[in-house]
């Protein structure tokens, strides 16, 4: 069994390869917006597509998430993914020496096990910009909590994360 985890758009403003249209001078209003206006929390979500056969399951992750222009985020997993609060997400660290790291809110999309997370956070991830993203500090989380379950720079298995605050 191979599980496919493809993070959908919201609308054609989040969809990967939109390009906002030249704004005439007319409608340069502060309520006019070339960006999608749903909340974070709501710009993606995660479907998943179980498959027998791999090759299928290739098929739709290299057309759909597989890299490269107007693609999304996802991953192929083999097995089946575990239901909600059995999965985990990745929390990732920012900022810099001079203004501090603090945490950020944990990614949109879940994984079924911890290795697959690490995995994710890892790799090199390089989006249509040209920006390349290596997460080095990050912690595992549950998909419904932000209690780590994992960490790459020793914050204790079971403390409560706040994004927002200083890493």
């Amino acid at each position: 069994m191979f599980t496919v985890c493809i993070l959908e758009p919201c609308c054609e403003k989040t969809e990967p390869g939109y390009t906002p249209m030249p704004k005439p001078f007319y409608v340069r209003t502060p309520g006019w917006s070339d960006t999608c206006q749903h909340k974070r929390s709501e710009r993606r979500k995660a479907t998943f597509t179980v498959y027998d056969d791999r090759a299928m399951a290739e098929r739709e992750y290299q057309g759909r998430a597989g890299g490269g222009w107007y693609t999304t985020d996802g991953y192929l997993f083999e097995g089946e993914m575990p239901p909600e609060g059995e999965r985990f997400r990745i929390m990732p660290i920012r900022g810099n020496l001079t203004s501090g790291y603090f945490h950020c809110e944990p990614a949109e999309i879940p994984f079924p096990t911890i290795e697959t997370a690490r995995e994710y956070a890892e790799d090199y991830h390089e989006y249509p910009s040209g920006v390349r993203d290596k997460q080095i500090l990050y912690n595992i989380v549950g998909d419904q909590d932000t209690v780590v379950r994992w960490s790459s720079y020793r914050v204790p298995v079971g403390r409560e994360l706040t994004p927002g605050d200083y890493a």
